[in-house]
């Protein structure tokens, strides 16, 4: 039974995000470009605001009871960087590579090759100690992972609210573009919340604890393959490798479904960017699925912490592009004084 409900989470999140195109490198990329594109990052945001109230509905019904990221703001931050400046140079996120493969783009499995190696090294090789010492000591509140709500107390119901509020009202009065074949950001981040919200429900009955991820996911089967050890989370697993054919319903339905293979520059960059993503997420403990998704509507400060080190991550990656894409024009433009 956990198979199957596993199957189906992976299966329902894959055809959304592919139905949306919500990759999370577009999200943040979108609000350091200029001019900002920011739909992307609508669609996240009205995710946010539909999945937080679900999940904590559901968490105060006792209906789920589930596992809060710590907050270990060393990790959350230097992992978040990591990962963000490995989106830039793949131009993609963790869960991208899977969707991506779904619609066609098989040259995403060079970054899931290399994102399975970034894992192992930091999980099982010479970087596991960066990360155990990054992954010190956790901030608690009680006794518990630290949340935006138990850390404030009896203001952190109010300022959540207070906030939730702000972006509702930023994005009823945002404009709501034509897709084309894909879905506007109103759809896609109704669809995403509700879908994050409700499938604790399925993880619940499943017996897992938590809904997706990816960290730790390789080094688990890795361990599986060579030791016969038991797989970390096998829901995770399942549910993770079921996007990839939820992705690939969604595309043959939608006519989008375009196999193709990718430039030896593309390849270079899916690797790179693939290895520094899984060394990120390992030392974060999450990446843009299981922290930015999944975690920040559980109000973690660890998933918030890693989330907004990502954004940093990202813009720092896109600066250090545009600095060094403006100094080859400047000197392309000497080179032709000096030569003239």
């Amino acid at each position: 039974m956990a198979i199957i409900l596993a199957s189906l989470a992976g299966l329902g999140l894959g055809y959304i995000i592919e139905r949306g195109d919500f990759c999370f490198h577009s999200t943040l990329r979108g609000l350091v470009r200029r001019p900002p594109q920011l739909n992307l990052f609508r669609a996240y945001l009205l995710a946010l605001l539909v999945a937080t109230p679900v999940v904590w509905g559901l968490r105060a019904g006792g209906l789920i009871e589930p596992w809060i990221p710590p907050f270990v703001w060393q990790a959350n931050i230097a992992g978040g960087v990591v990962f963000g400046i490995g989106m830039v140079v793949a131009s993609t996120c963790i869960t991208g590579l899977f969707y991506k493969l779904g619609h066609g783009m098989l040259g995403t499995l060079v970054g899931l090759v290399t994102w399975a190696a970034g894992d192992i090294l930091t999980y099982q090789g010479p970087l596991s100690g960066l990360r155990a010492a990054l992954n010190g000591p956790q901030v608690m509140v009680n006794g518990q992972s630290a949340t935006a709500l138990n850390l404030l107390g009896p203001l952190g119901p109010g300022l959540v609210g207070l906030t939730g509020i702000a972006f509702a009202i930023w994005l009823w009065r945002s404009p709501r573009p034509d897709q084309g074949t894909y879905w506007g950001w109103p759809l896609l981040g109704a669809a995403v919340g509700l879908f994050t919200g409700l499938v604790w429900l399925l993880a619940q009955t499943g017996g897992s604890n938590y809904t997706f991820g990816t960290s730790g996911v390789p080094t688990s089967l890795f361990l599986a393959l060579t030791t016969g050890s038991p797989l970390w989370s096998a829901w995770i697993t399942i549910a993770l490798v079921s996007l990839v054919p939820g992705a690939f319903i969604a595309a043959s339905t939608a006519g989008a479904l375009w196999v193709r293979g990718e430039s030896v520059r593309r390849y270079l960059e899916l690797a790179v960017g693939g290895l520094l993503m899984g060394i990120g997420a390992a030392i974060a403990g999450g990446c843009n699925l299981g922290h930015a998704l999944v975690g920040v509507p559980l109000l973690s400060l660890g998933s918030i912490t890693t989330t907004v080190s990502m954004l940093a991550g990202v813009w720092l990656a896109d600066r250090a592009i545009r600095v060094w894409g403006r100094g080859r024009v400047e000197a392309g433009h000497c080179g032709k004084t000096i030569n003239n």
